[in-house]
């Protein structure tokens, strides 16, 4: 199926690993040209080697998305070097495990900013280079936990919430502009991120290796497995593509069945 991107434009934020790298992959093998950002720059480089493995033209940019100046720069370096941005997708966030009321004025400030106003800013940035190109599409990265929390996730599900209206707002504010903006609600995706959290479980007594942790998650979902990051890139690519031009506003869950209620 030819999803109408090749020589399209795109910037993936927090794209060194996991489900962003994949999706980065994802648009280099459909031809996109496709910048990525990222705060370590050995990992950074090591992505964009295998992009360009693909043939596809793409950089990296060092930065650290949870600061203003740093997001309108990866902004204005990517318009420097391609001149525009068709596709912009939010993928940067962070959780830590057992958060709960008494979690920290800090810890709430810094989960907020990776996972809500890192978003909201590269929107701000993007858009308006977006209206000069006549639209775009603009996609975020959530999470199930927006809609059906999870304990021991409290402010990151909440920041994912908040993504998710900001998500639905800009939908219907940007539709005149021909800008499509859409997410995915990811459950259980076996990244770097869940290797950390089951870390922080097994030192917390709850299990003893990441197998064992993994392998009792699992059982939540019907498909009874983790899901793998290339799950979520061929759904990230079909939704920026010229077969979804008349969808926007919109909500996929990609989580093995965990979901059971009617959205």
């Amino acid at each position: 199926m030819d999803l109408g991107l090749a020589g399209k434009t795109v910037l993936v934020t927090a794209a060194s690993r996991g489900i962003g790298r994949a999706i980065a992959e994802e648009f280099a093998a459909e031809g996109s040209a496709v910048a990525i950002c990222a705060r370590g720059r050995a990992a950074l480089d090591e992505a964009v080697a295998a992009l360009r493995s693909r043939a596809a033209q793409s950089f990296g940019i060092p930065a650290d998305v949870t600061r203003l100046d740093d997001v309108e720069r990866v902004v204005a370096e990517v318009i420097e070097r391609f001149g525009r941005i068709d596709v912009l997708v939010n993928n940067a966030g962070e959780a830590w495990s057992n958060r709960t009321l008494d979690t920290s004025e800090d810890e709430w400030q810094a989960c907020l900013d990776i996972n809500l106003h890192s978003a909201v800013r590269f929107t701000r940035s993007v858009v308006p280079h977006m209206r000069r190109s006549g639209g775009g599409r603009i996609m975020f990265v959530n999470a199930v936990g927006a809609h059906s929390p999870i304990p021991g996730l409290v402010d990151y599900e909440a920041a994912k919430a908040a993504l998710l209206c900001f998500s639905k707002s800009m939908a219907t504010e940007l539709a005149g502009d021909n800008i499509l903006v859409n997410s995915v609600c990811p459950a259980l995706i076996r990244t770097p991120l869940w290797d950390r959290l089951a870390d922080s479980m097994i030192a917390a007594g709850g299990g003893s290796s990441r197998d064992e942790v993994f392998g009792r998650l699992a059982q939540l979902l019907p498909l009874k497995r983790y899901g793998d990051p290339a799950d979520v890139a061929g759904l990230v690519a079909f939704l920026a593509s010229e077969r979804a031009g008349f969808v926007t506003g919109v909500a996929y869950n990609i989580d093995g069945g965990f979901t059971k209620s009617i959205t």
